[in-house]
């Protein structure tokens, strides 16, 4: 039985019941590009503004940003279920994802998403330890509205549930 075969706990269907929008982060580091798709993402401050990235220790993005100091947030569109499975089920370690994708450079050569609702480009401010992963908080340097919204919700352990091939 495969993680997604099996049936949430009331728990864990409780927790799919917050309300988050589905971004990709991306970071540069040395000569290498990585980037992840994340749901845990949130302001966390007004003054300064300060945005929070939940990011998981096993990912190879991770490392990268654990040397960084910038990173940025691109909040995907409803259309775009493919590239949140492109930046979610693959690995930098096996698949450059951002030579796949449409993409810009943001302050200190920092990738992010050409096509989505908004960017911001953040410069890392902080880092906690939080279990399984680790926050990291940022101040906003530039957020920008791209194509607007609606944006792409996270739903339950997917972005589009009974519609694998969508996006």
């Amino acid at each position: 039985m495969t993680p997604a075969d099996r049936t949430p706990s009331p728990f864990e269907q409780a927790l799919q019941l917050l309300a988050v929008p589905v971004t990709v982060v991306g970071v540069h580091g040395g000569e290498v590009d990585g980037g992840l798709t994340a749901a845990w993402v949130m302001r966390a401050s007004m003054d300064p503004p300060l945005l929070a990235v939940a990011i998981g220790h096993e990912r190879y993005t991770h490392g990268l940003l654990a040397q960084a100091t910038e990173f940025s947030v691109s909040v995907l569109a409803e259309g775009q279920v493919a590239v949140a499975r492109l930046f979610g089920l693959q690995s930098r370690r096996d698949r450059d994802k951002w030579a796949e994708v449409e993409h810009v450079r943001l302050g200190e050569d920092t990738p992010a998403l050409a096509r989505c609702a908004a960017r911001f480009l953040c410069r890392v401010e902080g880092r906690l330890a939080a279990g399984d992963h680790d926050l990291v908080t940022g101040r906003i340097l530039k957020a920008e509205i791209v194509d607007g919204a609606p944006v792409l919700p996270m739903r339950g352990t997917d972005y589009a549930p009974g519609d694998p091939e969508a996006g």
